[in-house]
């Protein structure tokens, strides 16, 4: 009887949380993070910034697995420690057998940066401003940035401060490569010419070096990550075909049993994740990324109050008398 109602328990548990997980939260897209929220976001999808459509739609399948898979394996093996097994394969597996997909999305996208950025390079020669030039870039985006580009231009095209349009997309990049360019791009927003258009050009072409280092060094790391992934496989074949004989389950069945398995696991999963770790990097800090200990806000993204384009007149006066104010200058003054 409390094997069918810790099922229950478990069954209704995870309904609920995967129609919060289907239907999302409240929060605002816009929202700051905090760096716990920000780690969370990395260890659930497996890399900072904009998760791609393809890992959020296998994390609500892996989601949907685990929740049915716990219970029936509990109840297939009569061995409760089998319902937190079963999740931990069902998000482990897919960890563990493609952990390069994440540094290969890493490299594609700047690969793309660099080819983008010498675009813009390009058109600033050509003496047109920098708003301007990233807006024409929309239609010459690269593949693997499209999205974010586009999120760009219609940032811009929305009236959004350039410093704050462009810091937006250096956060759905995150990656310390990407703040160097998108650096060059908030300090020279207001003031774009052929000083910026090299510099970009400079730019571009360290990115694209790094890019290549970055390509030689996930080769050597695919070297160790496939013994890992064929010492997992054949230990995981020998526990499957193990499990349909019960006289190889009994045992595990007991208190002592749940005991040594669990420890076996734990084991298990430590040694895995030690010698994964073996075959990745910590990325380095972010440059663009805000201070949190800061009690000032960021700057609404939207239209001044009292710019003619948003039609609200200026406090104290009227919408004719309005006249247009430089803050590109002091704003690289108090950059620099």
């Amino acid at each position: 009887m409390l094997l069918f109602v810790l099922c229950g328990l478990l069954v209704t548990g995870g309904a609920v949380a995967l129609v919060a997980g289907l239907v999302g939260t409240s929060n605002p897209a816009g929202a700051d993070r905090s760096p716990l929220a920000g780690r969370a976001h990395t260890f659930w999808y497996g890399a900072p910034g904009t998760a791609s459509p393809q890992v959020a739609r296998l994390r609500r399948i892996q989601t949907a697995l685990a929740l049915v898979g716990a219970p029936l394996g509990w109840l297939f093996t009569r061995i409760p420690l089998t319902a937190v097994l079963v999740p931990l394969a069902v998000f482990g597996l897919p960890w563990l057998f493609d952990a390069t997909r994440s540094d290969t999305r890493r490299i594609e996208r700047l690969e793309a940066l660099a080819e983008w950025t010498q675009r813009l390079a390009d058109v600033l020669l050509l003496g047109v401003g920098l708003n301007q030039a990233i807006l024409t870039s929309r239609r010459t985006a690269p593949p693997a940035l499209d999205a974010e580009i586009a999120e760009l231009a219609a940032r811009l095209q929305s009236r959004w401060r350039p410093e704050d349009a462009l810091r937006a997309f250096a956060d759905g990049l995150a990656d310390p490569t990407a703040d160097k360019v998108l650096a060059a791009l908030v300090l020279r927003a207001g003031d774009s010419g052929p000083g910026l258009a090299r510099a970009l050009a400079d730019l571009a072409d360290s990115v694209r070096e790094e890019v290549r280092q970055r390509r030689t060094i996930e080769a050597d790391r695919a070297k160790h990550r496939t013994t890992i992934r064929w010492l997992v496989t054949i230990i995981l074949l020998v526990v499957t075909a193990g499990s349909f004989n019960d006289r190889y389950t009994a045992p595990y069945s007991t208190f002592v049993g749940q005991v040594v398995l669990g420890v076996v696991a734990v084991a298990f999963v430590l040694v895995i994740g030690w010698m994964r770790s073996l075959a990745s990097h910590t990325p380095p800090p972010r440059l663009l990324e805000p201070d949190r200990r800061s009690k000032a806000g960021p700057l609404p993204s939207g239209p001044l109050p009292g710019d003619p384009a948003a039609g609200e007149p200026l406090p104290g006066g009227s919408l004719s008398s309005y006249q247009p104010v430089d803050e590109s200058g002091p704003l690289l003054k108090e950059t620099r």
